[in-house]
């Protein structure tokens, strides 16, 4: 639906948005920052589709006065300023909506998250609009025209229309931005002339200084600009100087760095109620993209995630899904959750689905062979391993472990995963008999290689042993051991590989 720009206050001419002020040659700023602001944002919340008068109203005074209109209730006279009574007596029709600046806000809040794709310095400090400081982003993308273009893009994707204005300071930057002013000012000596055309009511000064500055036949920022700063100050308060200072720039002005939660959550409802995961698996596909661009966002991957499937009038099944080590490939992803829906049975038809992920890790590129062959089709050992468990179960697959203590028997453990596992020093072999079978030591060749292990006296169970390393009849090399207490007997304890 197409708004209209409703004049709040004295008309701005727009200028062309690839305007540009240049000055003499002076060294370039530190920050650049970029206003996007959106002067239809009430509207916009309630994601109008049709072209009926609509208006959005708030209380101001005790009264209720109309804010924002659509272009149809516009056209019949209806404007920001207008009591609600008044609008319905020049339009029966005209459908009324309440200011929800909650909604808004969680739509500004939206729209910064879209800016992190961008730059990670947004602040939200300014009504109505999003500050990116993207001096740093500037080669990234290409350039500031490039940059301003695919943000304007993808906030208009999302339905909103921006205005964009780019300046050294956050302040300058919103100010033109918010008088339908798309320039770019990049220096600092030529804020006042960027500016100067601007009415002094687009301040944030008080009403009252505006009149009387404009009976003193002062209407613009160059007027005042011509003006001395000390009469300035004298007749109409250092709060007028002050804001004159930010406008150009003088005054150092550093927004509040805006942070997000970070935690994805994604809802999408069905259009009909399906078992069939022929039909789940485009809206799984769907979330997990969405949270790719979150992570990416964010710069970050994650290793753990939850998925809801909602039911009529049943508990929703959740299916938890653990990888082995943290992405943002929506693919692999993708390729191990439809392991665990084939392998989920659903006790109804599902209506929605949720994506929540609130386990971000920092994002560590894979690393590749440079010189590594090519293989087509090989699948990547890990991603081999952490499918089957998908497919069978985190408890089906279980790995060898070490443990800290010199008894062979003791010496290993199960581990869920293979990392972690450390190899002795000693030479010992990776295959244990479930039992030492007593042998006849005659049969054997020992070889020199020997250990005596002794220890074992904290838990009762102590050992006394003298190991070798010998070669049977049949050629396997073998781990034998002689008690050294007891029977004084030899025992074969395991096969090396």
């Amino acid at each position: 639906m197409a708004l209209q720009t409703l004049p709040t206050a004295p008309a701005i001419p727009l200028s062309s948005p690839a305007e540009q002020i240049s000055a003499t040659p002076q060294p370039v700023p530190a920050t650049l920052w970029l206003c996007c602001y959106l002067p239809h944002l009430p509207l916009e919340v309630f994601k109008l589709e049709d072209d009926r008068p609509a208006a959005v109203w708030e209380d101001s005074g005790g009264r209720s006065l109309i804010s924002a209109v659509t272009p149809a209730a516009a056209a019949f006279g209806i404007h920001p300023g207008l009591p609600t009574n008044a609008a319905l007596a020049l339009c029966a029709d005209l459908r009324l909506y309440r200011r929800d600046q909650p909604m808004e806000h969680e739509a500004l809040e939206t729209l910064a998250e879209t800016g992190l794709g961008f730059t990670p310095w947004i602040s939200l400090d300014y009504p109505a609009a999003v500050l990116l400081e993207i001096r740093a982003s500037l080669s990234l993308f290409g350039g500031l025209d490039a940059l301003m273009q695919r943000l304007r893009t993808e906030l208009e994707d999302q339905g909103h229309q921006v205005l964009l204005a780019a300046a050294p300071m956050p302040f300058p930057a919103w100010l033109m931005a918010s008088s339908g002013l798309e320039r770019t000012v990049e220096n600092p000596a030529a804020l006042r002339s960027g500016l100067g055309d601007l009415a002094i009511v687009r301040l944030p000064i008080e009403r009252d200084t505006v009149k009387r500055l404009a009976k003193a036949g002062l209407h613009t920022l160059r007027d005042l600009w011509r003006l001395p700063r000390d009469g300035l100050a004298r007749r109409y308060g250092l709060a007028l100087l002050r804001q004159l200072d930010r406008a150009a720039g003088r005054e150092k002005d550093l927004p509040r760095l805006f942070r997000t939660p970070p935690v994805f959550e994604a809802h999408r409802e069905l259009a009909a109620e399906t078992e069939s995961l022929a039909y789940l698996r485009p809206v799984c596909a769907a979330l997990l993209e969405d949270l790719a661009a979150f992570l990416r966002r964010h710069d970050a991957a994650t290793d753990r995630l939850e998925l809801d499937l909602s039911h009529f009038r049943r508990p929703a099944t959740r299916l938890e899904l653990k990888l082995r080590y943290a992405s943002r490939d929506p693919e692999r992803i993708s390729m191990l959750l439809n392991e665990r829906l084939e392998r989920t049975p659903l006790p109804a038809a599902v209506t929605a689905l949720s994506l929540r992920c609130d386990s971000l890790q920092p994002y560590r590129a894979h690393e590749t062979d440079l010189f590594a062959a090519d293989t087509p089709g090989a699948l990547d050992w890990e991603a081999l391993l952490e499918q089957l468990q998908q497919r069978l179960g985190h408890d089906a697959l279980r790995f060898l472990g070490a443990s800290a203590d010199h008894r062979p028997e003791n010496a290993w453990n199960w581990n869920a995963s293979p990392i972690g596992i450390a190899i002795g020093k000693e030479r010992r072999p990776l295959w244990l008999l479930p039992k030492p079978r007593p042998c006849d030591p005659t049969r054997y060749r020992l070889l020199p290689e020997r250990e005596r292990i002794e220890s074992g006296w904290w838990d009762g169970a102590p050992i006394r042993r003298d190991y070798r390393v010998a070669v049977s009849p049949e050629g396997v090399r073998a781990w034998m051991y002689r008690e050294l207490d007891g029977n004084g007997g030899w025992y074969l304890h395991g096969l090396f590989a």
